[in-house]
């Protein structure tokens, strides 16, 4: 059946639409969302392809649906030669696929994305901001080629979607003249989903005992995630208590920070350091308490996750966390950079399961109600309905 996307207005644009998701070589959330996104759009009816990195996980999900992948490289930075090679292949990519929209995600693919959509027909420009420029905790990137770049894709952008409102506001403060074309759609994860193991397994299957409290983090280990606060914290928790085990899911540039301080800290057994692992979806089921200690956080899957699955969380009161994370109704927030704060918040908690299980529950009914990834999807496709109907009133690519 083919796909008739809905406008915000209620009216249809004539379908299947020709759409060609844009994103860069990632394995966290971003690329979560992009494979929801792709997932959801080959369901409806779309024609639907990506162009990223042929390695990664989107590339993988594409070619499991049997759908197009463009193989380019694109890269967080604004390399002359690099972005006019990856523009020049993602051109001839929308020019095969017919185009009508092209989506990119991540200001690398902006930059790719803003420099090929010229050459391809009618195609129209959307544009998800997933998260600050590189380097910046706003939206005034310090380097002088990435505001270059920003004001370019800002003003040829027919729409740009925000993940949260507290970085569609910081979008609004360094360029306002962006109100009209911005809208914040939330991130959304699968509520419904059912879990590959139960929890009792998923600890056996790491190690952990059955017995007392689990408390975790999922993240990449990068700078703006809070790892040596999380680590700092996990030995308050972990002296205070003696019955909880503390867990650490991931990989990145600060694994042999995190490795070092949990040595230093003395940490043992008490506190694992998981590395990379295969679901932490099935993690976070089988924890007692979500830990998010950023400093600099767009909005926060893991969260998401979380609240799905009935667990209180932790959490930083930074960005758009404060948006998913209800404070002192699904958790409790605390000042970024302060491990005692945040072992204090963990602490209380564990010390009165009722409310953290009355917190889990709140939790639950607020993802589905907000986070759902049905409704990510049912928004995206009202932006692009209504960018069908401009990009033909203007005489564009037609199906």
């Amino acid at each position: 059946m083919e796909a008739v996307a809905r406008s915000i207005n209620g009216e249809s644009a004539p379908q299947p639409a020709r759409i060609l998701l844009v994103a860069p070589s990632a394995h966290g959330g971003l690329a979560q969302q992009v494979i929801s996104l792709l997932d959801g759009l080959h369901r409806e009816g779309y024609h639907v392809g990506v162009a990223c990195d042929p390695h990664g996980p989107i590339a993988a999900a594409a070619r499991q649906r049997a759908l197009p992948v463009c193989e380019i490289a694109i890269s967080s930075g604004t390399s002359p030669s690099r972005v006019a090679l990856a523009a020049a292949h993602l051109a001839r990519a929308m020019g095969r696929l017919r185009t009508q929209i092209i989506h990119t995600h991540s200001f690398g693919a902006t930059v790719v994305g803003v420099l090929a959509a010229p050459l391809a027909r009618g195609a129209s420009l959307l544009l998800t901001i997933h998260n600050y420029p590189p380097g910046a905790q706003a939206m005034r990137p310090r380097r002088a080629d990435h505001r270059w770049a920003l004001r370019l894709a800002f003003r040829y952008a027919r729409k740009i979607i925000t993940v949260s409102e507290a970085l569609r506001r910081d979008l609004l403060t360094a360029h306002p003249q962006l109100a009209h074309k911005s809208i914040t759609i939330p991130n959304g994860v699968d509520t419904r989903a059912a879990l590959a193991r139960d929890p009792a397994a998923t600890r056996a299957a790491l190690g952990l005992s059955p017995e007392g409290p689990l408390v975790g983090m999922v993240a990449r280990l990068a700078p703006h995630k809070g790892i040596p606060e999380f680590i700092r914290a996990a030995r308050l928790v972990a002296d205070a208590l003696p019955s909880v085990q503390l867990v650490l899911a991931g990989d990145g540039p600060l694994r042999r920070d995190a490795h070092s301080l949990h040595q230093e800290l003395d940490l043992g057994h008490r506190l694992r350091l998981l590395g990379e692992i295969e679901s932490g979806r099935e993690l976070i089921a089988a924890l007692d308490l979500l830990v998010i200690p950023s400093t600099s956080e767009a909005s926060s899957l893991v969260a998401m996750e979380a609240m799905a699955f009935e667990k209180p969380v932790v959490a930083t009161s930074v960005g758009g966390l404060p948006e998913v994370v209800g404070d002192g109704e699904t958790g409790l927030l605390v000042r970024p950079g302060d491990p005692q704060a945040l072992a204090h918040a963990v602490l209380t908690l564990l010390r009165d399961p009722e409310r953290a299980r009355e917190m889990g529950q709140r939790g639950h009914r607020r993802a589905l109600a907000h986070f759902d990834v049905h409704q990510m999807l049912e928004l995206t496709e009202a932006v692009y309905a209504d960018l069908l109907r401009e990009n033909l009133q203007d005489g564009g690519v037609s199906t």
